[in-house]
């Protein structure tokens, strides 16, 4: 092989231990799964010695990149999300920072570096070293947007400069194996997945059942909580404790209308053991709110309801956006009613006090717009809670729905009939500005590598002043 040539292998990930690539596959079998959006690997590795591993999820639109260090060891990782057609922002960099040479490829727990990087370029810091630190950075966006390259042309997110070899890079396919490597039945990794509604309608048919971690629980008949006027269609849902002016409703708006607000619920029992006798109370739980639109129907998909702003895919695994509780209360409300009930603390403050006792103040009216704002419990207490809109087979919203979450409704269990619905990501927008003038990788390596060390002299000063 001359200098600079890189070989290229495929397959469904990397065995750290046994240093190959699991299941191999063809170039050709990757690039049916590149067409066709669906999970791969590809290894780019010289003389023997790994590069990097770049894992491929078109239609998650992620792009993974770790990079391995002398030792064979994956060390840097840049954590790669499609926001705008075409075009890759960095949502997540990681470095771990190995004490020694033998040391074994990210132990737990490891000391390492975290970039969590929002769309405007603002980014939390952390450093997990001896303790945790944490403060924010702002990083330039040459150094956070790259473009979606073709398959193939992979030194688009790896250059020479970045590998460490000398360039420029040429990838030549790499010889088949003499013998297969490891094998597995499972997928080794994949893009990281938010929060899944599951079968959420279910949890508003009486005699449903789900697993949860006290034994099974059923489902009982929901709560009619009152009617919710909303003259624009703009759904706000919030704490009304501390509702403000400065909530937004939701960028998906429902027809214009009144609608039934539904408390779904479910009855749990627990066994208390006295010095004679063994007695059993039994109490209900609010699992979730949903505000039916229109005539009841099944539910085809779910999207989650999102405020301006809100990217679905900068979200990690199980994450998810969610309306923050305070006072055990959540409301929906149209936002035509938002400003009166801000104003109004006393009114805030009884419905944040009757959906969690008797009924004191469950509504609030406002006489200008005609709105009203109906409040419920939020399950467990304080937290924070996701909305989902649900839509029928033609695309029409079915419902919206606040989920508590003190069920886990991706874990039904027999005689639940609600089949779970598909789950519908935004499509991707096309770019409003043209790309930032591309810099070298090394460089974007070397202002990761200088905001490390910036890190760790502020981490060490304020331990030193903890100290003293």
């Amino acid at each position: 092989m001359s200098a600079g040539s890189v070989e290229v292998v495929y397959g469904e990930g990397w065995c750290a231990r046994g240093r190959a690539v699991i299941s191999p596959v063809s170039e050709g079998e990757a690039r049916r799964r590149h067409a066709a959006s669906e999970p791969y690997m590809a290894l780019l590795h010289m003389n023997g010695r790994p590069l990097a591993e770049l894992r491929i999820a078109g239609r998650a639109g992620h792009v993974g990149l770790l990079l391995f260090d002398a030792h064979g060891r994956r060390h840097r990782e840049y954590d790669y999300v499609e926001l705008r057609r075409g075009r890759l922002h960095l949502r997540r960099h990681r470095q771990w920072l190995y004490r020694a040479p033998g040391e074994p490829e990210r132990p737990v727990p490891a000391a390492h570096f975290t970039l969590t990087i929002r769309p405007d370029g603002s980014a939390r810091r952390t450093l997990e070293h001896d303790g945790r630190f944490d403060t924010m950075a702002r990083i330039p966006e040459e150094h956070r947007t790259l473009p979606l390259a073709d398959f193939g042309d992979w030194t688009r997110y790896a250059d020479a400069g970045l590998l460490g070899v000398p360039g420029p890079v040429t990838l030549v396919p790499a010889p088949q194996p003499e013998k297969a490597g490891p094998t597995v039945s499972a997928p080794l990794w994949s893009a990281p997945e938010p929060l899944s509604p599951g079968v959420l309608e279910a949890l508003f048919v009486p005699g449903s059942r789900f697993a949860s971690y006290d034994g099974p629980l059923t489902v009982i008949e929901p709560e009619y909580a009152g009617s919710l006027r909303l003259p624009t269609g703009r759904v706000i849902a919030a704490d009304p404790a501390s509702l403000s002016t400065a909530d937004e409703p939701f960028t998906v708006t429902v027809p214009p209308g009144t609608y039934p607000l539904l408390l779904g619920k479910v009855e749990r029992r627990s066994e208390w053991a006295g010095e004679e006798t063994a007695e059993e109370t039994t109490w209900e739980e609010t699992t979730a709110a949903m505000l039916r639109i229109g005539e009841p129907r099944p539910t085809a998909s779910w999207e989650p309801a999102l405020l301006p702003g809100q990217e679905i895919r900068l979200l990690g695994d199980r994450e998810f956006y969610g309306f923050g509780v305070d006072s055990g209360t959540g409301v929906f409300l149209d936002v035509a009613a938002r400003d009166a009930l801000a104003a109004d603390p006393d009114a805030r403050l009884e419905l944040a006090a009757s959906a969690g006792g008797e009924a004191v103040c469950s509504e609030f009216h406002d006489p200008v717009s005609g709105a009203n704002a109906i409040a419920f419990p939020s399950g467990a207490g304080d937290g924070s809670y996701p909305v989902w809109i649900g839509r029928d087979r033609d695309g029409a919203i079915t419902c919206l729905i606040a989920d508590m979450l003190t069920v886990d409704s991706t874990r039904p269990l027999p005689l639940t009939t609600a089949a779970p619905a598909v789950v519908l990501s935004p499509p991707v927008p096309s770019a409003e500005n043209p790309l930032p003038i591309a810099v070298p990788h090394a460089e974007t390596a070397l202002y990761f590598a200088e905001l490390l060390a910036e890190t760790t002299v502020m981490a060490r000063d304020v331990r030193s002043g903890d100290r003293r």
